[in-house]
């Protein structure tokens, strides 16, 4: 009996808009409303003095400095002797001239390999080929 009073209800409902706004109410809402708002406060710039605008430069300079000594101690390059450089993280450049002379002769041992390598694999297609060519 309860669920056919709920059924009742609703149909009784459908199509209807249950729900109403007073008359005149949408008109002038909008001025309304902003009367309503409260002021907002007025904020004043402030002045930006020059160390603080410098201040981001100097700590980025103060870091660079760090670093420089830093490595400057931890390299522990000695300004009297500049020729001789101990416990750094620099190469030298120098190649002796014997492992050179190696280099080049595995480099030229490598050549002439690979050019056998490739007589013997088209020699025959070579030699086919100016066969057919002659004939």
């Amino acid at each position: 009996m309860e669920m056919n009073k709920k059924e009742n209800t609703l149909d009784r409902l459908k199509g209807k808009q249950p729900f109403r706004v007073p008359d005149g109410y949408m008109e002038g809402l909008t001025n309304r409303i902003m009367e309503s708002l409260p002021e907002p406060p007025v904020m004043e710039a402030e002045s930006v003095s020059l160390v603080e605008r410098i201040r981001p430069w100097l700590y980025l300079a103060a870091v660079f400095a760090g670093m420089g000594l830093f490595f400057k101690a931890i390299i522990g390059v000695d300004s009297a002797r500049e020729d001789t450089l101990s416990d750094t993280l620099l190469v030298r450049s120098e190649v002796p001239s014997a492992s050179l002379e190696a280099i080049e002769s595995e480099a030229a041992q490598e050549e002439a390999d690979y050019l056998e390598y490739i007589e013997e694999r088209y020699a025959n297609y070579l030699l086919r080929e100016s066969l057919a060519e002659s004939e």
